[in-house]
C-alpha cells in the first residue's frame, strides 16, 4: 500500500525543474500512506512520484518509481495484486529484477498491453509512462477499493492518491463543487467521479485512462453488470462454491512479507474472516476490537468467543467520549474526502499502527452481498406489492403510518413518479430527504436526477442482487471504501477485504434469492458455506454493526463541539442560517426526527472545509 502522484504536461509551460518541484511537494503530503520510501521520476513533460509502504518484497530493490526490464515502462502503483504470485508464471521470457507485484504490474503490461486488467486480481491504482510512446495509463481496480484522482485541462494532467496532494500544487482551483455537498448531505460522502472541489474528479472504478499528445480518454475495462448472469448450480453446490471462493480470497491476502492480522468485531462476517485465516496462519492471528462502556454498544464479548476458539492474539481498546473528542482535531485534519462514517476506521488503525500492524483483513462486504442490512429485506418486501399501482399501495399504507422518521420517508418515496430501484434504494440510503435539504436554503436538481443507479439493466438479476449492485455502487464505494482507505493509510495501515474480491462477488450477483434468503437464518449463505467455524452464539446474536452511541455523545459530550461547527458554517452562506440552528435545537430536545446523522454531516462538512482552507 502506497501513495501515488504525478504531473503531465505536453506544454512549453512546465520544464523539468518546475515539474520536479511541484511532484516533490504532491508526493510529500502523502508520507503517511508510505513511511518506507519515497522515490521520483523527472523527464521531458512528465515527473511521477511514490511514497511507499513495504508489504511484499521488502527490499530496495522493490521500490518506485519502477522500471521493466526492458528500461520503456515506469511504473508508479498503490495497492497489492493477490494472484501475482499464480501471475507470474504465466509470464515467460521476462528478466526478473524482484519478487514483487509491481514487477508483475509491468510485465504484464509488456505482455498483454491494456488487456493486462483483465489478468489482475487485486485492489489497485497505478500509473504506467511509456517512454517510447510518450503516454500515460493510469487505471483504477475493479471495485474501487484504492482511490484515484485527477485533474484535467487543455494543457497538464495532475494526478495521485489524495485531493489534498493535487490542491498543494497550486496548478488546480479550489472551488468548492456544490453538488459535492448535497451528495454528503444525501448520502453521507462524495459520489463517484466527483470530488468535493469541483477541478478534480475520481476516475471511476473499473475504468482506465491514457493521456498522450492527442489528448486524454477513459475507457471502461469491468462493470458490475457486464454480463447476463447464469447460473445452473443446486443449493449444495452453491454453499460450496462460496466457501471455496471465500477461503481463497482470505488466503490470498494473507500473502505477505511482515505480519497481517484482522479486525474483530464479534460479528458474522469479521469472525469468518478470522476463523478461515486460522486455518492458514503458523501463528496466532493478532486481533483488534474497540469496546465501550455502553453496554447496547459493546460486542466484546462476541469478540472474545471467536478470539478464544481461535486463540488469537486479542488485543481491546476502550472508547469512549471524552477520548474522541480528543482525537477530532487530528481526525479531521487527516480526512481527504469529507464522509461521515470514517472516525470508527481511524481510531483501530491508529491503535493498530501505534502497535507497529502493517496489514490487517477486514469483514467489510459481508452485509452487501449476503443481504446482511435490513434495506435488503425491505426492498424484498416491498417488491411482494409491486403488482399494485402505486397509488393504490400509498392510500393502503398511508394511514397507517406513524408520525416517525421512517413514516416520513416511506411518504417521501412515493412522491416519486416511478418507484424502482433507483429510487428505492436512494429513499432507504438518504440522510436529508431532498425537501430537508431545500429547506436548508439550498437548491436540488430535479429529483428525477438527484440520484440515478444508471448502472445497467438490472432486471436479469435477482432482487437481492439488484440490491447488492446498488449497495456497492453507492454507499459501499462512496463510503465505507473511502473511508477505509483514507484512514487507515493516516496510520500506514494496509487494509485488505476478502469480500471484495471480484471472482467472489460476480458469483454471489449470479446466485438466486432462495439460496441467500432463508427465514431466521441471517446472511444464511455465508453461514451455511462455514459449516462449523461460526459458534451459533455468534450467528444468532442481535445484529448491532460497528458503530458509536453517537445519539448520546452528540448530544451531551460532544454537543458544544458540534454548536461551534454549525455557527461556523452559518457563516460560510452556504446554508440558511435560522434553518440550522433550529435543526441543531430540535435534536438536542429530542424533536421533529433529527437524527444525530443530520448534524454529524453538517459539522463534518464544515470541519473538512476549515481543516483545508477551503
Amino acid at each position: 500500500m502506497c501513495g501515488i502522484a504525478g504531473i503531465l504536461s505536453f506544454s512549453s509551460n512546465y520544464n523539468n525543474d518546475t515539474l520536479r518541484s511541484i511532484v516533490e511537494i504532491q508526493t510529500r503530503l502523502l508520507a503517511h500512506r508510505g513511511p518506507d520510501a519515497e522515490g521520483f521520476y523527472i523527464a521531458d513533460g512528465i515527473a511521477l512520484g511514490h511514497r511507499r509502504l513495504s508489504i511484499i518484497d521488502t527490499s530496495d530493490g522493490a521500490n518506485q518509481p519502477f522500471f521493466d526490464s526492458t528500461n520503456r515502462y515506469v511504473i508508479v502503483f498503490n495497492g497489492e495484486i493477490y494472484n501475482y504470485q499464480s501471475l507470474r508464471q504465466k509470464i515467460h521470457n521476462y528478466e526478473w529484477k524482484t519478487n514483487s507485484d509491481t514487477e508483475v504490474i509491468l510485465a504484464s503490461f509488456q505482455k498483454w498491453g491494456v488487456d493486462c486488467l483483465q489478468h489482475l486480481n487485486g485492489m489497485f491504482a497505478f500509473a504506467i509512462w511509456d517512454c517510447l510512446k510518450s503516454e500515460l495509463f493510469i487505471a483504477r481496480d475493479r471495485l474501487g477499493v484504492k482511490p484515484l484522482y485527477y485533474s484535467y485541462d487543455e494543457t497538464k494532467l495532475i494526478f495521485s492518491s489524495e485531493i489534498r496532494s493535487i490542491l498543494s500544487t497550486n496548478e488546480v482551483s479550489k472551488e468548492i463543487n456544490n453538488e459535492a455537498i448535497i451528495d454528503i448531505l444525501g448520502f453521507q460522502a462524495v459520489k463517484t467521479p466527483r470530488s468535493i472541489i469541483s477541478a478534480i474528479k475520481q476516475l471511476p472504478p473499473g475504468h482506465f485512462a491514457v493521456y498522450n499528445k492527442k489528448g486524454f480518454t477513459i475507457s471502461q475495462y469491468w462493470s458490475i453488470t457486464q454480463e447476463k448472469p447464469v447460473f445452473s448450480l443446486s443449493y449444495e453446490e452453491t454453499i460450496h462454491q462460496t466457501r471455496n471462493l471465500l477461503t481463497a480470497a482470505v488466503k490470498s491476502r494473507m500473502i505477505a512479507d511482515v505480519p497481517v492480522g484482522a479486525f474483530l468485531s464479534g460479528g458474522i462476517d469479521s469472525s469468518a474472516i478470522v476463523a478461515i485465516m486460522a486455518q492458514f496462519s503458523k501463528k496466532p492471528v493478532e486481533t483488534y476490537s474497540i469496546i465501550f462502556k455502553e453496554e447496547e454498544f459493546d460486542e466484546s464479548k462476541f469478540a472474545k468467543i471467536i478470539a478464544n476458539k481461535y486463540k488469537t492474539k486479542h488485543t481491546e481498546l476502550l472508547l469512549n467520549a471524552s477520548r474522541l473528542l480528543d482525537e477530532l482535531p487530528e481526525y479531521f485534519s487527516k480526512m481527504d474526502s469529507p464522509t461521515t462514517d470514517g472516525l470508527n476506521t481511524y481510531v483501530v488503525s491508529k491503535i493498530v499502527g501505534q502497535a507497529g500492524g502493517k496489514v490487517v483483513l477486514s469483514g467489510l462486504g459481508g452485509d452487501e452481498l449476503f443481504g446482511g442490512y435490513p434495506g435488503f429485506n425491505r426492498f424484498r418486501r416491498f417488491n411482494q406489492w409491486s403488482n399494485l399501482p402505486i397509488h393504490t399501495f400509498f392510500n393502503l399504507i398511508t394511514p397507517l403510518l406513524p408520525n416517525t422518521r421512517q413514516g416520513n420517508k416511506i411518504i417521501d418515496l412515493f412522491k416519486n413518479k416511478k418507484v424502482n430501484l433507483s429510487t428505492f434504494y436512494a429513499n432507504s440510503r438518504a440522510i436529508f430527504l431532498p425537501k430537508e435539504i431545500e429547506d436548508l436554503g439550498i437548491s436540488l436538481p430535479r429529483r428525477s436526477t438527484w440520484f440515478d443507479l444508471n448502472k445497467g439493466d438490472l432486471r436479469n438479476y435477482p432482487l437481492l442482487s439488484q440490491y447488492s449492485i446498488a449497495e456497492l455502487t453507492n454507499y459501499t464505494l462512496d463510503v465505507l471504501l473511502k473511508d477505509t482507505d483514507q484512514m487507515s493509510m493516516a496510520s500506514a495501515l494496509e487494509i485488505r477485504e476478502p469480500f471484495f474480491d471480484y471472482q467472489l462477488v460476480e458469483f454471489l450477483l449470479s446466485v438466486p434469492d432462495k439460496f441467500k434468503y432463508k427465514p431466521n437464518i441471517p446472511k444464511s449463505l455465508l453461514v451455511k458455506s462455514l459449516g462449523d467455524l461460526l459458534p451459533s452464539e455468534i450467528v444468532y446474536r442481535p445484529k448491532k454493526g460497528f458503530t458509536f452511541p453517537w445519539e448520546d455523545w452528540l448530544r451531551n459530550d460532544l454537543f458544544s463541539f458540534c454548536t461551534e461547527n454549525i455557527q461556523a458554517l452559518s457563516q460560510r452562506g452556504i446554508f440558511d442560517k435560522k434553518a440550522l440552528f433550529m435543526l441543531l435545537d430540535d435534536f438536542k430536545n429530542n424533536r421533529n426526527g433529527v437524527l444525530w446523522l443530520h448534524i454529524w454531516a453538517l459539522v463534518t462538512i464544515e470541519s473538512y472545509l476549515s481543516k483545508n482552507s477551503l
